[in-house]
């Protein structure tokens, strides 16, 4: 045996080896047994509903909070008496640390588990809301918002490992949109709570709401049990560690326990790797650029004031959280391509009637219909990214992947900004959107990789 060989997805060795230790321990368990066929389940279980809702959650704890920054930074600079270019930089610096923050908390994952990774990620958030609350100056302040979203960053990535490897292939792309689509109605939860709460009590009492729906989320994640995929495996890796020649012990087990970043390269997964970097590269750009800025282009070029764009954008969050659905099922029904494709043309074609619109009706009409498809692929694209990447290093994949796309999320709106100051208008940049996504079409059909209803385990070992 040599240690370059790696380890199955389902951690056995061969038909006739017993379960592990580890996987009789939580075997004990009634809602590991009810999840212990992986996506190779033919039926779904209440136990299969939990971790899906407490996916959710997550999603929605992601949305309120992103929400709720753009709805307090004029109470922010009024409050603690700082200038918007001072609280910008604060904010960068937030945004790259939590990029980072992508990549451990996957990684954390694959080390300790995603059930345990998650309940010690949502705790640790909730516990620096509720600090947010009680923070009285603007050292504290930033402090706390920064560790709160250096946690939230990765709780959707454990959540979505969780769920690839328990929900039945047939469904994967399903019910990742479905549990992504919680995120717009996060939003529409952040501007209710800017109505309600903000204006009559104050901005801190706001970050209250997300700590409670996180509270929620640990409740929900208790009636989880932890992936059967990564108890296999961990298993796999002790049986295989005492196979080995004693002398290839030490290295054996180092290797398929802690996966690197170097064998995301190695032959036979180089490729995939390089696929997911791109597609989650290309997703997050188009994204970013416009989610950041359509709210000022709306106030700078068209007049609207903060109450419209303010509705508008919760309006244009719904309708891209129907899109989750059209375009899950499209992907599960179909292919993860077609699902794309389907979300891409739509964004294409109403995008750009929508960045060379004179009237409010057209704004309305042709911006919620771009969202629809922009927004809508984003549950495949979570779905596709991991599915190519093998259990034993599917965390550390997927934190690389979504880290580097953090990093752009972070620089792409410069970019933008820097388009908008040369050329007078946001235009220019919105209407490159399309062409990045072409790109993304392109790179798809010469990858040629395609796992629509396929079990992980045929996927990538």
């Amino acid at each position: 045996m040599t240690v370059e060989e790696p380890v199955s997805v389902t951690g056995r060795v061969g038909a006739d080896r017993p379960p592990g230790p580890l996987e009789e321990r939580h075997a004990r368990s009634r809602s590991f047994r009810n999840v212990s066929d992986g996506d190779a389940s033919e039926r779904l279980t209440s136990t299969h509903w939990h971790i899906a809702t407490a996916l959710g959650l997550g999603w929605m704890l992601d949305g309120i909070v992103i929400a709720l920054y753009a709805l307090i930074v004029p109470y922010l600079l009024e409050d603690f008496g700082i200038s918007l270019n001072s609280l910008t930089l604060a904010v960068t610096v937030t945004g790259i640390l939590a990029a980072f923050a992508a990549y451990f908390w996957p990684w954390l994952a694959d080390r300790i588990g995603r059930r345990t990774a998650f309940i010690v990620n949502v705790a640790l958030t909730c516990a620096f809301l509720v600090l947010i609350v009680v923070s009285r100056n603007w050292l504290f302040f930033i402090l706390f918002y920064t560790l709160m979203r250096v946690t939230i960053a990765g709780e959707w990535a454990i959540g979505s490992l969780l769920t690839v490897e328990t929900w039945p292939a047939r469904h994967r792309a399903k019910i990742l949109s479905a549990a992504r689509s919680l995120y717009g109605y996060g939003v529409v939860i952040a501007g209710l709570t800017g109505t309600y709460v903000i204006a009559p009590h104050g901005w801190r009492w706001a970050f209250l709401v997300p700590a409670a729906i996180g509270l929620l989320a640990i409740y929900v994640r208790f009636l989880c049990p932890e992936s059967p995929a990564w108890v296999r495996n961990r298993d796999a890796v002790m049986a295989r560690t005492e196979d080995a020649p004693p002398e290839d012990r030490p290295t054996w087990a180092e290797r398929a326990r802690k996966a690197s970043v170097g064998q995301l390269f190695e032959p036979g997964q180089r490729k995939r790797t390089y696929v997911a970097l791109f597609v989650a590269a290309t997703a997050t750009m188009s994204w970013y650029t416009l989610g950041y800025w359509a709210p000022f282009y709306l106030k700078e070029t068209h007049g609207w004031t903060t109450a419209e764009y303010s509705n508008w954008y919760i309006w244009w969050g719904v309708a891209g959280a129907f899109g989750y659905y059209l375009m899950g099922w499209i992907a599960d029904r179909w292919s993860r391509f077609r699902a794309m494709l389907t979300g891409n043309v739509i964004f294409i074609v109403t995008l750009i009637p929508w960045a060379l619109a004179t009237e409010s009706w057209q704004l309305w009409v042709f911006g919620l219909a771009s969202n629809f498809g922009l927004i809508g692929v984003w549950g495949t694209v979570l779905t596709y990214t991991a599915e190519l990447y093998p259990t034993r290093m599917r965390g550390v994949g997927m934190g690389l992947t979504w880290m580097v796309a953090g990093f752009l999320g972070v620089l792409v709106p410069y970019g933008a900004l820097w388009v908008r100051n040369v050329t007078g208008s946001f235009t220019a940049a919105f209407m490159l959107i399309p062409v990045l996504l072409v790109i993304q079409l392109i790179g798809l059909l010469i990858a040629r990789m395609d796992y629509a209803g396929k079990q992980l385990d045929s996927i990538a070992t």
